[in-house]
């Protein structure tokens, strides 16, 4: 029988997916969120009201006694107008990653997890099982591009096998209460929680696999514990000689990169070293779903990356214009190193994606920049984003800066003083990136950022 259940915070990035699913199962679904609210992610709404999902101010007045089930995320305050209306009413409130392992433990589930790379290997994973006709649901904390054009926002797909396919979260914890058939550790570093914690939760979800565990034999705290998980499960992927699923031969471009494993040659249309190691996840994934390595080699090969991923949004003259999700140091790291493979100066404006996150990173994140940008590149550092609510501001992005020691950097404040500026400094052969996550309206940045250099390079030259 269908439902009815109302999301309380339906524009992010899991709890959007997981109300396109819903409804998609044959469900009544409602929802509000803030930025709703302030007429911002206009698009994002807009798609979710032609999946047939009924949108509602965050005042209280979406929440009926006909709702069955409200679903909210960890980031909903206890003063959340909609949650008290539904604790007046006293509905059952489930939190989003409790209806997930709901779906995702009563399914096949393949579950992909680690503190980077989790959007792409299950993208990448998503075209390989589309591609061999396995139909999984899929669920997934990024736009799949080819996701796109069935309409929805891009991050989830109903399938009509019994698979499920999730990005899982271990930022609030919720990762050990999904228990799957396969499961995917991509690495492990410090990001929402300390590298102690992280491990402990990590450990109990590839505890909690059923049939296989594939793990990277490259990162060292993910390699500590190989030993604690039964030696049958485990399938380790990496660079090193004690990988079962190895790379060799790589060749990075640019444009993509090729490499070898098991006497097969593999092509990758998108950039970084860390994409190959991404792809030698969904490889292991592939050869335990019983596929030939010919398959699996046809679909990674025609994989088109993700949104905010490294994302190429515009070329203005010899100047490169990318629009990516990094906001961790190890994240960052991996993009920069990505990033200075194309061109001969990185100006990377960055948005510290919270308070919190800021003030928990601050050291990591300032030796990062101080240990991948050189004199010759640019920092511009945003305001910290603020997503509403109640919390400690005693940090800014300024004080970021205290600690940086390379000549160009700075904190701009608004968006017209960061295009003026690019407009004054930009050069061929840069490479532009703008940087940050939880904040959609990034990526407008980045296609102004394109567009005005665009404009100033065709008044320069006259055409």
């Amino acid at each position: 029988m269908s439902k009815h259940y109302f999301f309380v915070g339906i524009g992010g990035s899991g709890m959007s997916g997981l109300a396109q699913i819903t409804r998609a199962q044959g469900n009544f679904v409602a929802g509000s969120d803030r930025n709703y609210d302030r007429q911002t992610d206009q698009e994002l709404f807009t798609r979710l009201q032609t999946r047939n999902i009924i949108l509602h101010h965050q005042d209280g007045s979406g929440i009926t006694p006909e709702i069955d089930e409200v679903i909210i995320s960890s980031a909903i305050e206890d003063d959340n107008p909609d949650l008290s209306k539904a604790k007046e009413l006293s509905l059952p409130v489930t939190y989003r990653s409790a209806l997930l392992a709901r779906i995702f433990n009563s399914a096949r589930g393949i579950g992909v997890a680690g503190s980077s790379g989790k959007s792409t290997i299950t993208a990448m994973a998503a075209k390989l099982m589309d591609d061999a006709e396995l139909n999984p649901t899929v669920f997934n904390g990024a736009i799949i591009p080819d996701y796109e054009g069935s309409g929805g926002v891009g991050n989830a797909k109903l399938g009509s096998s019994n698979y499920v396919l999730a990005e899982t979260d271990e930022s609030d914890g919720s990762i050990v209460n999904f228990y799957p058939e396969i499961s995917i550790l991509a690495n492990i570093s410090k990001d929402h929680k300390p590298v102690s914690e992280l491990k402990k939760n990590f450990l109990r979800f590839i505890k909690n696999t059923k049939k296989a565990v594939i793990i990277n034999a490259d990162c060292h705290y993910s390699q500590e514990l190989i030993p604690q998980v039964s030696p049958d499960k485990v399938i380790s992927f990496g660079f090193g000689k004690e990988s079962q699923v190895k790379a060799q031969a790589a060749n990075l471009s640019k444009e993509g990169s090729t490499f070898m494993v098991r006497n097969t040659l593999f092509s990758l249309p998108i950039a970084g070293k860390h994409n190959i190691s991404n792809a030698l996840a969904v490889i292991a994934l592939g050869i335990k779903l019983g596929l030939s390595l010919s398959a699996i080699r046809d679909a990674l090969k025609m994989f088109r990356g993700v949104k905010r991923r490294l994302e190429l949004v515009g070329t203005a003259g010899n100047i490169w214009v990318f629009d990516d999700f990094s906001h961790s140091p190890a994240k960052i790291s991996t993009a920069v190193e990505t990033l200075k493979q194309i061109g001969n100066r990185l100006i990377l404006i960055y948005q510290p994606h919270g308070y919190g996150p800021t003030k928990f990173l601050k050291k990591e994140l300032i030796e990062t920049f101080n240990a991948n940008l050189t004199s010759a590149d640019v920092l511009i550092l945003l305001d910290i984003y603020y997503a509403g609510g109640t919390i400690d501001k005693s940090i800014c992005a300024a004080d970021l800066l205290k600690g940086i020691r390379i000549p160009h950097a700075e904190n701009l404040k608004d968006w017209k003083k960061v295009i003026i500026k690019l407009k004054e400094i930009s050069k061929p052969g840069d490479v532009i990136v703008v940087m940050g996550a939880r904040d959609n309206s990034l990526s407008k940045l980045a296609r102004t950022i394109a567009d005005n250099l665009n404009m100033v390079l065709t008044t320069k030259t006259g055409a």
